[in-house]
């Protein structure tokens, strides 16, 4: 949805690995009023998709090497993608040196959650449980269905990745 505006029914689940490339126009924090398009700075944010398969995990640590910011993305109302979250978080670690960026986790499909049995449906306390356990800089409910919260979320991810890195920027 973030990348191309429009969400596609016929998406199905990453199968190894998908990249896209999005630029935000940023500005300086201190601006008062708003920067010229042709004299604002743009922040370029290479996006990895990583699928979940066993046979892809390999690669997942030569990707990982230069992130400056994370998404932890699950579906909420998927117990098992919830679950899977500590297998991601423990890869930024490992190969992100992700203790020094911003991560911020993701809950999907937000869309469904009225339509959903409640006892499927991941509890907002386990959700803020992992949020300060891991000590992530924020939770989102999104669904790209309905463009909730999309595009805020990489706002927000890209001004703590500006912030954790001292700049005087912040995106546009």
């Amino acid at each position: 949805r973030f990348c191309f505006n429009s969400f596609n029914f016929d998406s199905s689940m990453t199968i190894g690995l998908n990249f896209h490339s999005i630029n935000l126009p940023i500005h300086k924090k201190d601006a008062v009023e708003s920067v010229p398009k042709n004299k604002a700075g743009l922040i370029i944010n290479s996006i990895f998709d990583f699928g979940g398969q066993d046979r892809f995990k390999p690669l997942i640590p030569k990707f990982l090497g230069g992130a400056n910011g994370a998404l932890l993305v699950f579906d909420l109302i998927n117990p098992i993608s919830f679950e899977q979250l500590k297998f991601w978080y423990d890869q930024l670690l490992e190969h992100a040196d992700g203790s020094k960026i911003p991560k911020i986790l993701v809950g999907s499909k937000s869309d469904l959650l009225d339509s959903t049995p409640r006892d499927k449906i991941i509890q907002e306390e386990v959700i803020k449980d992992f949020v300060k356990e891991k000590e992530l800089d924020g939770f989102f409910k999104t669904s790209a269905l309905n463009n909730l919260n999309v595009i805020e979320v990489f706002k927000e991810l890209n001004n703590l990745m500006l912030r954790y890195n001292n700049t005087s920027y912040v995106v546009s």
